[in-house]
């Protein structure tokens, strides 16, 4: 599809600037399209592809925007990734004991770990479907089983 400029009626001085932002616009929306057509990147030095769940597990997540944390913690030391869960599948590794979660009734001081949206990390076990108050989420494997 051709873009053909604004209207006859507006002033030159508008379409030129409309013409510069769109110009301006182009590459990164021609980046855009290519990176959405070429699919999941590839693994780099700076950022390794997730590792193969070694049991398979799977854990369902159902809150919504749920953190995901590069250790079980809530401290500013251990700052969200920038990746959110909710109402999804996510593999599953291990479970350990971390820093206390309330969310109305439900409250847990495990964590489990977990590989979502191309990222490794910990999500409090009271977002996991099928545990209870301060218990591990059954079938998941352990702390000694966490790398």
């Amino acid at each position: 599809m051709t873009f053909s400029g604004p209207p006859p009626g507006v002033p030159a001085r508008s379409r030129f600037v409309l013409r510069r932002r769109l110009a301006a616009c182009a590459p990164v929306a021609v980046a855009l399209a290519g990176t959405l057509l070429a699919g999941p990147a590839a693994a780099t030095p700076t950022a390794p592809a997730a590792p193969a769940a070694p049991s398979g597990n799977e854990v369902y997540v159902w809150a919504t925007g749920v953190n995901l944390r590069p250790c079980p913690r809530l401290s500013t030391a251990c700052r969200p990734t920038g990746v959110r869960l909710g109402r999804e599948y996510a593999t599953v590794y291990c479970q350990a004991l971390g820093d206390r979660v309330v969310d109305g009734p439900y409250e847990n001081t495990y964590w489990v770990e977990v590989a979502a949206h191309g990222q490794v990390g910990w999500i409090s076990a009271v977002y996991v479907r099928g545990g209870d108050n301060n218990q591990p989420i059954p079938g998941v494997p352990g702390p000694d089983s966490c790398v």
